[in-house]
């Protein structure tokens, strides 16, 4: 390389120019890997269905280019090593070894979280269950926190740091927050268990009895669930109180719920005219279903009149209230038509040497 040493005589610009010329190297080859890596990307990804390989590839592409340009650069400063002497080299050598271990870290990284992501759009999409959608976000940050956590120790054992301390730091301070948020970590069991059990659904409407909360479901997370109450307002309830207590689902099985009106009519009434004027009102019903057919009965025999029931099934719970209040609307009227009197309580006064007695 005789020419090379006559074109630039001076050894320190010769070296600098030798650095550049290194680095001008790396990005060539660089842009030559991605090439080579897109001609097989074409190769392989075209006999598949889907674009997994796609995203993978894409991934790598840019992280090899990366790690070519850092490999450059550093190898560029260390040649200039030969001329320009001092500490500082070492210095570089550990920021590249910090550097590389961060881009495979990120590399890693990215493709599980392709994965990951590939998951949500096309497998977990054709699923009723809403497991994965919710799973699938937390499993990304815990795979990410043990792969940052391992690319840490690994930096600090090359600078020869002694990281036994540290992990025993990190045990106690994990038992610290795990004492600290038990209530937070007691509501993420508590919704696993809820996604795992699901004994509600988003949609669904639920009833908790002990705490006096009725509403649709509008989100099922790991820490709380949120209902939509009757007066349109979110109500955000921690898992692990819904895990504890009781809850009614109006909306499994099946969407159809049973219609019960109470009636009380006067003795001496026509009974079977009544059971027969109850079962057609709510048989007119549309939103009442067929099967099983509407029934009424005499329950009881109370103090001011007879008391009888009619039950019937609605469609849809969700319709429930409107046909309530059209059936007793249509019942009174019915019962005026004819002349059923519907009973009520009645007290007879006697007025006897100036004192009142009351009789029921």
């Amino acid at each position: 390389m005789e020419w090379w040493k006559e074109l630039i005589p001076d050894l320190i610009q010769r070296t600098f120019v030798e650095a550049g010329v290194i680095i001008v190297c790396g990005f060539c080859l660089a842009w030559l890997v991605d090439l080579f890596v897109r001609i097989i990307q074409v190769k392989i990804t075209s006999r598949t269905e889907t674009d997994l390989d796609d995203r993978i590839f894409g991934v790598i592409k840019k992280s090899v280019k990366r790690l070519i340009h850092v490999m450059a650069i550093y190898m560029a400063v260390m040649h200039l090593d030969t001329v320009v002497k001092g500490t500082w080299s070492v210095w570089a050598d550990g920021v590249f070894f910090v550097v590389v271990i961060f881009f495979l870290t990120l590399l890693v990284s990215s493709i599980i979280s392709e994965i990951f992501q590939w998951y949500l759009e096309t497998v977990a999409k054709k699923t009723e269950s809403t497991l994965d959608d919710e799973l699938i976000p937390l499993a990304r940050r815990v795979v990410n926190i043990i792969l940052y956590t391992i690319a840490l120790i690994t930096c600090l054992d090359h600078f020869e740091i002694d990281i036994k301390a540290l992990i025993v730091s990190l045990g106690v301070g994990t038992l610290a927050v795990a004492l600290a948020a038990q209530e937070t970590l007691a509501n993420m069991i508590a919704g696993f268990v809820i996604m795992v059990d699901r004994p509600f659904r988003v949609g669904d409407r639920i009833n908790l009895p002990r705490s006096n909360k009725v509403g649709d479901v509008i989100k099922i997370g790991l820490r709380s669930t949120k209902i939509l109450d009757f007066d349109n307002n979110v109500v955000t309830i921690p898992n692990a109180e819904i895990v504890k207590n009781d809850v009614i689902n109006f909306s499994y099985p099946d969407i159809n719920i049973r219609l019960k009106i109470d009636v009380e009519v006067a003795y001496g009434s026509d009974l079977d005219k009544v059971k027969t004027i109850l079962v057609d009102v709510v048989s007119s019903f549309e939103t009442v279903l067929p099967d099983p057919k509407p029934a009424a009965y005499l329950v009881d025999f109370k103090e001011s009149g007879i008391g009888m029931t009619v039950v019937g099934r609605v469609r849809n719970y969700k319709e429930l209230w409107d046909t309530l209040d059209a059936a007793r609307m249509k019942i009174y009227k019915e019962f005026q038509k004819f002349q059923i009197e519907i009973s009520f309580p009645r007290r007879v006064v006697y007025l006897r040497e100036n004192h009142f007695e009351t009789k029921e």
